[in-house]
């Protein structure tokens, strides 16, 4: 064997027992590895004011008893944080920060999530802009928030979702947000949900914004209010960013200062949203049936305002408190 076939052969040789060894090292691994028991938690925010200080943790794993936290933070903390509570200051500043939480002890596959934390300034037209501000304003004597209000056939409607905390849920579970967004809640809750003398809109109350809206042509509760989903919603942006995507058949002309924006909406037993940023949601009062009852809602791509209907205690959308005008009694 001559020298270069002989060197061909040791380089092959080498190559080999490499393999041989770095898979048995893989066989090893995935033979000693074991999978953590439980179900590991991560309690971080989606929603936080700028400058806020807020307290995340992990939880859930229940083997094995010792397991090493670590948070990575690009943006607000140069170093990794290692504990299963942390309290994490953000920036003074509006932004997006990645949040990166693992949990980790040797023999064990890692558990991580990776999440988004959107800082914002709940000061009106400044993170949320875009919205007609009302003169008109109610403040609710249960916790002191203010909401706007515009006048449509002698009524009086909230120009913002209700953010009543007493019952439903904060949007994305996120109190930073209740003051801008407002809350979900369930039909069962929204209809005991308005400030005393509000009330959840009727089907009367309702076809009379419809008009309103129409320029005093009526309009019925059943039909889909061609057009009027357009007038309703508000082209509104999030730190900047548009929130109703962008469609030439509904370009939000919010002609009434009713301030729809796309918040999606929710289930009872769970935080996560659905179709954010493309629908918006209301309750009614009507019930369709025992179970169910009609809400209203805009999608981004149509400029209509029809119906749905949904479980009673299941979903979780937005609320608009309405009353008759005072001087209209």
């Amino acid at each position: 064997m001559n020298l270069i076939k002989k060197s061909a052969w040791l380089m092959t040789f080498a190559f080999l027992l490499a393999c041989v060894f770095s898979c048995a090292e893989k066989e090893e691994e995935e033979i000693t590895s074991e999978s953590m028991s439980g179900t590991i938690v991560y309690d971080i925010p989606y929603y936080v004011l700028k400058g806020e200080t807020v307290t995340m943790s992990a939880s859930g794993i229940i083997y094995p008893k010792e397991v090493i936290y670590k948070w990575y933070i690009p943006g607000v903390y140069a170093d990794t944080l290692s504990a299963r509570k942390v309290s994490v200051r953000f920036p003074d500043s509006l932004g997006v920060f990645n949040v990166t939480a693992i949990s980790l002890a040797p023999g064990f596959y890692i558990s991580s999530t990776t999440q988004n934390v959107t800082t914002v300034d709940t000061t009106w037209n400044t993170s949320l802009s875009g919205l007609y501000k009302s003169r008109l304003t109610f403040t609710d004597p249960r916790d002191g928030h203010t909401y706007r209000y515009v006048q449509a056939g002698g009524l009086d409607w909230f120009s913002q979702n209700l953010a009543w905390q007493g019952t439903g849920v904060p949007f994305q579970s996120s109190p930073a947000t209740a003051q801008m967004f407002g809350s979900f809640y369930t039909w069962e809750e929204a209809s005991a949900a308005c400030p005393e003398g509000w009330r959840l809109p009727t089907q009367a109350d309702w076809e009379s914004l419809a008009a309103a809206m129409s320029g005093g042509v009526s309009v019925g509760f059943f039909d889909d209010w061609k057009g009027l989903g357009a007038k309703a919603s508000a082209d509104a942006r999030l730190n900047g960013e548009r929130m109703w995507p962008y469609s030439p058949d509904n370009l939000h002309s919010n002609s009434l200062g009713w301030n729809a924006i796309p918040l999606g909406f929710g289930a009872k037993d769970s935080n996560d949203v659905q179709g954010l940023n493309e629908y918006g949601c209301w309750w009614t009062s009507e019930e369709k049936n025992a179970d169910q009852a009609y809400y209203r809602y805009i999608y981004y791509d149509l400029d209509s305002f029809p119906l749905g209907f949904a479980s009673k205690d299941e979903l979780r959308v937005s609320v608009r408190c309405v009353r008759t005008h005072p001087q209209s009694l």
